[in-house]
């Protein structure tokens, strides 16, 4: 009987821990090698980076946040954006000026995925 309750835990264990989509839908940042969001707004340059494995970066003009603090801003802007590789620029913009950043001048999104490949995005406002 134990073994059988083994054999069930990690069956379900396996099951969560690779499902999924298998696309490039809502990228999350332990499938990106390396991610740099750039966006301008009211004149204030906002920056956040990562760097796989564990280098998290988060900039509000000359204010430079490490650590743990960047993590969670990284985080956070990586979900608002919901990135995707196939995704077109406007509609990185459409979600920004909906979530935090209603005045967006500018958007500049370089990000590396796991395989290497680069991809980059980038939208001026008039």
């Amino acid at each position: 009987m134990r073994k059988w309750n083994l054999f069930a835990i990690l069956f379900f264990l396996f099951m969560f821990l690779f499902s999924g989509t298998g696309n490039a839908a809502g990228t999350e940042l332990m499938t990106a090698f390396s991610v740099r969001i750039t966006v301008v707004e009211n004149g204030i340059e906002y920056e956040w980076e990562y760097d796989s494995p564990s280098h998290y970066e988060f900039e509000q003009g000359e204010r430079v946040i490490k650590g743990a603090a960047a993590k969670e801003k990284v985080e956070q802007m990586v979900n608002d954006l919901k990135l995707d590789e196939e995704e077109e620029v406007e509609a990185f913009v459409s979600r920004l000026q909906k979530s935090s950043y209603p005045n967006i001048e500018r958007l500049d999104i370089r990000y590396m995925n796991g395989e290497g490949k680069l991809y980059t995005w980038v939208w001026e406002g008039k």
